[in-house]
């Protein structure tokens, strides 16, 4: 009996698993006037590839719904029928990790989102939700508007965990210039919360996904990459309290491997450059180009503002 759950267990991970892998969907297509031969870089492998959907188009994603490049241990690849990874993650709490890139719609807002996702021990001992103090699970807001106005006190609102009870995500120089880049890292965000967590993932694995700014990544030639959990609550008798507990010396940290990153920096960096284009048409220059797009002036004047807001 035991061994039969395990292979329905097995089943079950194979086809979650199989949902995370590159989909032949439909990607959105480019807004009108942004698409300018000048601007897409067709020199990154997903542009290279025979296209299932010739008749579609994105600038970052090509004809795919989504990109995810993976990377996973030597005990990750025994179990699931993998081949080894010799650049891969080591043996240890992490066995799976990769980076997903998506284009998403909200009202008149268009974007590219990094997602980091991976699979970890569910033993390790990390706060994680519902978590010790948490006021909810802040996973579900509403995205749309209702008809009409709400009553006074009847608003919908997406409630936080208490003392930023949350996953981190920080990138270091690895060869600091100075005690500065030695202490502090050069570019860090805490996460609102999990866009997904489900500690009973299989017996002995957790599953988690997690939003990341896409100008979070780094050139993994200069930098290293690596996400924390927090192990304990703030209070008085942490390392500091005017830190966040994600930012403690207690915090379980991994870093991502340089192989994984290599495969996906181009894409965090196109989805990035296409984010900062597609917000100014919308935003002006309150959302403004990203730097590297300034400096390699790849747009032109194709990112000008298209809709006029209603006053």
């Amino acid at each position: 009996m035991k061994q039969r759950s395990s292979v329905c267990l097995m089943k079950w991970l194979a086809l979650m698993l199989a949902s995370l892998l590159p989909l032949s969907s439909i990607a959105a297509e480019p807004v009108k006037g942004v698409q300018i031969p000048s601007a897409i870089d067709l020199t990154l492998p997903i542009h290279q590839q025979p296209k299932l959907h010739p008749e579609l188009f994105d600038p970052v994603l090509g004809d795919q719904a989504q990109i995810v490049e993976w990377a996973w241990s030597p005990q990750y690849a025994e179990r699931f029928g993998l081949q080894p990874q010799p650049d891969g993650l080591p043996n240890g709490g992490l066995w799976l990790v990769g980076v997903k890139i998506e284009r998403k719609q909200y009202r008149d807002w268009q974007r590219y989102t990094c997602n980091i996702v991976g699979v970890m021990d569910n033993k390790l001992k990390m706060i994680s939700p519902p978590g010790e103090r948490y006021l909810s699970f802040p996973n579900i807001s509403w995205v749309g508007e209702f008809p009409g106005k709400l009553p006074v006190g009847e608003e919908i609102s997406h409630k936080v965990e208490q003392h930023k009870f949350a996953p981190g995500f920080q990138t270091w120089w690895k060869s600091p210039k100075n005690e500065r880049q030695k202490k502090y890292p050069q570019n860090s965000d805490g996460f609102v919360y999990y866009a997904n967590f489900i500690r009973q993932f299989t017996e002995t694995l957790s599953y988690f996904e997690a939003p990341v700014g896409c100008a979070h990544f780094g050139d993994p030639e200069l930098l290293r990459h690596e996400i924390r959990f927090p192990t304990r609550i703030d209070g008085k008798n942490d390392d500091d309290p005017k830190v966040g507990a994600v930012f403690e010396s207690s915090a379980i940290k991994f870093d991502l491997p340089d192989s994984l990153m290599r495969r996906i920096y181009p894409y965090t960096k196109e989805a990035e450059d296409w984010t900062s284009c597609l917000m100014t048409r919308i935003e002006g220059r309150r959302a403004g180009l990203s730097l590297h797009a300034l400096k390699t002036k790849r747009f032109g004047n194709t990112c000008e503002p298209v809709i006029q807001k209603q006053k």
